[in-house]
């Protein structure tokens, strides 16, 4: 216990003005490890379970100066069960900004940076993080989470493009292998203490706690245990530049958004944002990535190349996240009032938009009708504009207009999933057993694409529920469940599903698979923390 203790104490204060009571909180936090009596506890072993057994793998990857014990420490099949596991935690405690349009947009822009990189074969996941904090990270497996702080702060797509690509670059490169072996030896007192922390704010009943925690520990972790190189992090902006020229973005980004950091720090005396916290920005770094921008502009772009950034977009999906983000979006409303008034001769199509969504969170259901009926009349068909429009028309009432528009989308914008999510949601919510078949047609194609997106799961179970399709959305209920970090839970309802004499040979053998990928996770979780768990395999 003392080692453990010890292993804490430092993340432990990291973040302890999250916290109240420390003390008290982080004897607590280690009686709930111990006892493996909450679910941020699989957070350890999630990690773990990739990186305990790895001597066995090795993989004959052609990239610079890896170094052949790295490949034999972690295998990129292990990374992404580490990801994987993350990612479940992350959604597990709510921490995944779940807004479709925001994460579509999110994943284009990331996916227009791979498509130029040097490693355009490798599957990333982009998403969005529920916090203020201004940070990105790459995590084991591909994937790239950026905190609403960070889009929010920043002032172009560019600027966002160049701190992906910069991540994107830490994946591609296989930075996180590169400094395994240093991660064994401090990734465990470092998950230990986040953990802690996050049960201690469990345990107060601290929310905010709990994700500072968790966000926080993942930074710390970037910084100490993963502890990127001085040069991995110059080799980083180097190919990320690159990547962001070739993709059509501005190159001098990179260096424009890490000196804006760094100066509004300075100048106006704010405390060091974690971005700079977890990438640490000298003047020289900044110097020498405005001097690269500056070489790689000689060099011309293909034909098939041109600049590309949609500042219109950007600044609209900005606003959206920032919004859906906000814990008081009455506030917003008076914000976004302000910011109209102060330019009566600007359109500030980003203020207005941000107003409608804020009405509409703040339940101002009339007064957001009216103002994003004017963003729509504008521009109609946009999907930005006409989702929410059709959410604020069923709030009033009007389900046949919302059924009518989103059903208008649907034709428009075949296999998008935002539209697609948001007129199943809208068939489903009309209770009639036909639009509940009709909705869980759409969304099979859907699933096909975003099997491990939990709102899919989640939408496709309620249609199948309404058209009496029980096993199907017990099965989506599972995956609902495994997909937000429930594993235990996900597993009882797998092995219920089994047990049911009207489930045919294609779901049974669907089913079984998971159990099987489900399986090695729990049993892991039973030998570590000694836990009763339900008896997994077949029944």
């Amino acid at each position: 216990m003392a080692a453990w203790q010890s292993g804490c104490r430092e993340c432990i204060d990291h973040w302890q003005r999250s916290l109240h009571s420390p003390q008290q909180r982080r004897s607590q936090a280690l009686s709930k490890i111990c006892n493996g009596s909450t679910p941020v506890s699989k957070l350890i072993f999630l990690c773990i379970i990739g990186l305990g057994s790895g001597a066995a793998w090795s993989q004959d990857i052609a990239l610079p100066d890896i170094g052949a014990s790295a490949d034999r420490l972690i295998s990129p099949e292990q990374e992404r069960r580490i990801g994987v596991g993350m990612m479940r935690e992350f959604r597990a405690h709510d921490l995944v900004l779940e807004d479709p349009l925001v994460n579509d947009y999110l994943r284009g822009l990331g996916y227009r940076l791979v498509a130029q990189s040097e490693r355009q074969d490798d599957n990333f996941t982009f998403f969005m993080v529920r916090s203020d904090d201004i940070n990105a990270f790459a995590a084991p497996g591909g994937y790239v989470a950026v905190n609403v702080g960070l889009l929010h702060t920043a002032e172009t797509e560019s600027e966002v493009a160049a701190v992906l690509g910069h991540e994107i670059a830490h994946v591609s490169q296989r930075h996180l292998v590169r400094a395994v072996e240093s991660m064994q030896k401090v990734s465990l007192p470092i998950l230990l203490g986040m953990v802690g922390a996050a049960i201690a704010a469990q345990s107060a009943g601290n929310g905010d706690g709990t994700q500072a925690a968790l966000i926080s520990g993942l930074g710390l972790m970037q910084q100490k245990s993963i502890n990127f190189t001085r040069d991995n992090e110059y080799e980083a902006d180097r190919i990320g530049i690159h990547t962001l020229y070739r993709a059509g973005f501005d190159p001098d980004a990179m260096a424009g958004f890490f000196s804006r950091m760094r100066g509004a720090t300075r100048v106006q005396g704010r405390e060091q944002p974690e971005f700079l916290r977890t990438h640490p920005v000298t003047a020289s770094r900044v110097s020498e990535a405005k001097n690269r921008a500056s070489a790689i502009r000689q060099q011309p772009l293909p034909v098939a190349i041109q600049p590309q950034a949609n500042e219109r977009q950007f600044q609209l999906i900005r606003e959206r996240a920032h919004v859906l983000n906000a814990l008081r979006p009455n506030e917003l409303v008076e914000f976004y009032r302000g910011q109209i008034a102060a330019h009566p001769n600007s359109s500030l199509e980003w203020a207005r938009y941000g107003l409608g969504l804020a009405q509409w969170r703040s339940h101002q259901f009339v007064a957001a009708l009216a103002t994003l009926q004017a963003l729509a009349q504008a521009d109609p068909n946009n999907p930005l504009f006409e989702l929410p429009l059709a959410e604020v028309e069923t709030e009033l009432q009007q389900a046949p207009s919302a059924l009518k528009r989103l059903q208008r989308m649907t034709e428009l914008y075949p296999g998008n999933r935002a539209v697609m999510l948001g007129y199943a949601d809208q068939l489903i919510q009309t209770g009639t057993a036909a639009n509940g078949a009709l909705a869980s047609g759409l969304l099979r194609d859907v699933l096909n694409r975003s099997g491990d997106d939990p709102a899919v799961q989640s939408a496709f179970a309620r249609a199948a529920e309404l058209s009496g399709q029980e096993l199907r959305a017990l099965e989506a209920h599972a995956e609902v469940a495994l997909q937000t970090g429930q594993l235990i839970d996900a597993m009882a309802q797998l092995q219920r599903l089994l047990r049911n004499p009207k489930i045919d040979y294609y779901q049974r053998a669907r089913v079984e698979a998971r159990i099987a990928q489900l399986t090695p996770y729990i049993l892991e979780i039973q030998r570590e923390l000694g836990k009763t768990t339900p008896r997994v395999g077949r029944s």
